[in-house]
């Protein structure tokens, strides 16, 4: 997705929708629950294609959280992506929706998408608890 902000800069992201596969809850303590959570979803934006994560999750007591995520992208055009990254959760609110904050980095070898490669990229999540779903808006920084 390449638009225009407010100061006629133009900005570069992607919108990536998923939907959780599978879970694992692995550690119960004091100090919360760590979970882990793959999920599957479409990519739109600068490239569209396929996404596939393994997040692992520190639920804090106080219901904030703290993460790390693996990704792959497979685009519609073949291309690879890969990258990591981290970041923070607040409560879920009384609709069972978690808004996360996180930063990373992307790699490709691919030549189409070449000026990504090594990018930086920072993330706005809209996780719904309730449906094991989530709406991702990546910027590429």
């Amino acid at each position: 997705m390449t638009k225009r902000s407010a100061s006629g800069n133009k900005t570069s992201g992607i919108v990536i929708r998923v939907k959780t596969t599978s879970s694992r809850i692995l550690e119960i303590g004091q100090n919360g629950v760590k979970t882990e959570f793959s999920n599957k979803g479409a990519i739109s934006g600068k490239y569209r294609g396929i996404h596939w994560d393994t997040v692992e999750t520190q639920m804090n007591p106080d219901g904030t959280s703290s993460w790390h995520v693996k990704f792959i992208q497979v685009t519609n055009k073949g291309d690879m992506l890969v990258g990591e990254g981290n970041g923070t959760g607040e409560a879920p609110n009384s609709r069972g929706v978690a808004k996360l904050k996180g930063e990373g980095t992307v790699m490709t070898s691919s030549q189409r998408l070449a000026e990504l490669n090594g990018k930086p990229w920072t993330c706005e999540v809209d996780n719904n608890i309730a449906t094991g779903s989530a709406q991702v808006r990546v910027t590429f920084t």
